[in-house]
């Protein structure tokens, strides 16, 4: 279907949320923080891009920032600890700085699916669905 690529500091986190998205039928690329996911990108452009916002190396809100800047019409979910109010005020930055979604953590799955589906669909209609994958 799509090629997703997930990227957070936590293993556990992308080893689920990459096992919920093949079942879901798509290809899925794993990064551990932002500057693998720019180098990943950079091979690669994803058809969406599911990030944490808080990681090393480089943080969610500067690798959308960037991801954005070279792929204006990429849909970008952003994602955070959603429990506390900082969680709500990163996701709400990630937001003004061109996230297409949001999700606080813990992440449901149907919650995951849900806005998965309604990126791409969007990016479908937008004409952006049409990606060569290149070796």
């Amino acid at each position: 279907m799509a090629f997703i690529l997930v990227v957070d500091d936590e293993q556990m986190l992308r080893t689920t949320l990459r096992a919920i998205l093949q079942r879901a039928g798509h290809e899925v690329a794993e990064a551990e923080d932002g500057a693998k996911a720019m180098e990943l990108f950079r091979v690669n452009t994803p058809d969406l891009v599911i990030t944490d916002i808080i990681m090393p190396n480089r943080e969610g809100v500067e690798t959308i920032g960037e991801m954005r800047a070279a792929a204006p019409d990429l849909p970008i979910i952003a994602m955070s600890g959603g429990g506390s109010r900082g969680g709500e005020l990163f996701l709400s930055l990630a937001a003004r700085l061109g996230a297409t979604q949001t999700l606080a953590k813990p992440i449901r799955q149907a919650e995951l699916l849900a806005a998965v589906d309604a990126c791409l669909a969007s990016r479908h209609r937008a004409g952006g669905g049409d990606r060569v994958i290149s070796a």
